[in-house]
């Protein structure tokens, strides 16, 4: 009865802060009722103060105040900090994620947790740290390790009073006003797909691939180098010769991170067509960079691009400023890696992971489950990936004969708006883990607190040792 009524709450504030226009920086964030201290005082008959709410994935960090309908500030973690040899953090201007650095030790995550932190709650939050309570979004496979130094730094170095976590499964559900759902977290390192029936993880049900952004931008990166060109700009102008230009190999230095990451966020998007069951459910020849000469030919006689070449202009250190062509196929079909998964390496794919996952869940929770799918995280932004994600798996339920009458209740989990249809649009699936937090935090639902002087800079609650 007590989550029936926070949740009624919640449906009416996700309604409420859906039309909010979020501020990018902190002068410009715009007044929310949820986070307005007269209005809370009305809800509650006490002053509700704003807390901090932190998502912390492997390669991006969210941060903002509680009642507001996104985050206040996105960045990749660790960018632009590395701690020198006696740790002491400065500023180097290199970008490095949760897993994709060098961590020696717990001191070191925590140094660069430090400076990271401070940045942020000196330049973006612009709130004394001492003052504001903290509310944490975590993911299911975050380290245990990291959530012990993320609370040695908050508590013994920043000195924040109360530090709260919440299951970032649970928070993505109740942007949606349910309580029930399979949550498919399609992040950079992995795509973890839990099942949460009454606000509870199922976490012996939890399935995992690392089919996430990381394995999607090395796979665009491998099919660029191996089906694409590169057109050297004729003359020293610097610009466009004619049609003799020459074509050369892509030299890995034209394919810079920013120039991957510029294809990743704008030009890449999911394919409408699935791929026949006459090539494989996966494709044994499919994997990271990897594509046989029966697919390709399928990819590019299925194309639904208008123009069958992509050009990008770049610069190249071996041979100048030039024109990088590549398939147009390469668009549309480097996501085929999340969805089928990599045959190569034996991992299955995001529709392979949600079949298991059902399977495992108890039997009188899988139709419910399968009605509100929910998608998120930073992968999930990309364009058509859910309609896609959708008619895979139903077509993948239909073709066995046990699971064929699910097929017919699967369906993704939306908000519902007032005047018209559910069209899942009030926000964006990377921020709804946080977003969720944020609600739960202005709504008051309780999580898992630790205060600062109960904490003994060692036990820290998890899942994994309950």
């Amino acid at each position: 009865m007590f989550a029936e009524s926070n949740l009624g709450i919640l449906g009416g504030g996700s309604r409420g802060i859906a039309a909010v226009a979020g501020g990018s920086g902190a002068l410009r964030r715009p007044l929310n009722p949820l986070s307005s201290t007269i209005t809370s005082s009305l809800l509650y008959g006490a002053a509700a103060e704003e807390k901090i709410v932190l998502d912390i994935g492997t390669h991006t960090l969210r941060v903002g105040y509680s009642g507001d309908p996104r985050p206040l500030y996105t960045t990749e973690l660790f960018s632009g900090f590395e701690p020198s040899s006696n740790y002491a953090g400065r500023l180097v201007g290199k970008a490095v994620g949760l897993f994709e650095g060098q961590l020696e030790s717990e001191a070191h995550l925590e140094a660069l947790l430090i400076e990271q932190l401070r940045h942020i709650y000196r330049n973006h939050l612009l709130v004394d740290s001492k003052s504001r309570k903290v509310v944490i979004a975590e993911g299911a496979l975050l380290p245990v390790q990291v959530k012990r130094a993320l609370a040695r730094v908050l508590f013994y170095n920043l000195r924040v009073p109360v530090v709260t976590f919440y299951p970032g499964s649970v928070t993505s559900l109740m942007t949606c006003g349910k309580m029930v759902g399979l949550v498919v977290d399609c992040g950079h390192r992995s795509t973890t797909v839990m099942p949460v029936y009454d606000c509870r993880p199922l976490v012996s049900c939890m399935v995992s691939t690392p089919m996430g952004g990381g394995a999607l931008f090395r796979n665009l990166r491998q099919l660029i180098l191996r089906f694409g060109k590169f057109q050297p700009f004729s003359g020293s102008s610097g610009r466009e010769g004619g049609s003799g230009q020459s074509e050369c190999a892509i030299d890995e230095g034209a394919l810079s991170d920013e120039v991957i990451r510029f294809v990743m966020t704008k030009l890449i998007y999911a394919s409408p067509i699935a791929i026949p069951m006459s090539l494989g459910r996966p494709p044994a020849d499919l994997g990271v960079g990897a594509a046989g000469k029966d697919l390709v030919e399928w990819f590019e006689s299925s194309l639904t691009a208008s123009n069958s070449a992509t050009k990008l202009t770049v610069d190249c250190p071996k041979n100048g400023r030039g024109s990088l062509v590549f398939p147009s196929w390469i668009r549309e079909r480097a996501s085929e890696i999340l969805l089928s998964g990599d045959a190569t390496q034996d991992h299955k794919g995001i529709v392979q992971g949600i079949v298991e996952c059902i399977k495992k869940s108890p039997v009188d929770t899988r139709r419910e489950l399968a009605r509100n799918i929910l998608v998120v995280g930073g992968v999930a932004d990309l364009p058509n990936l859910k309609v896609r994600l959708l008619h895979d798996l139903i077509s993948t339920l239909r073709v066995d004969a046990r699971w064929g009458a699910l097929a017919d209740e699967v369906a993704l989990a939306e908000e519902q708006r007032e005047g018209s249809a559910a069209n899942g649009e009030a926000f964006l699936a990377s921020d709804r883990c946080w977003t969720g937090a944020s609600l739960a935090a202005a709504a008051r639902i309780g999580g898992i607190d630790v205060k600062a002087e109960e904490f003994d800079g060692d036990d820290i609650p998890d899942w994994t040792s309950q």
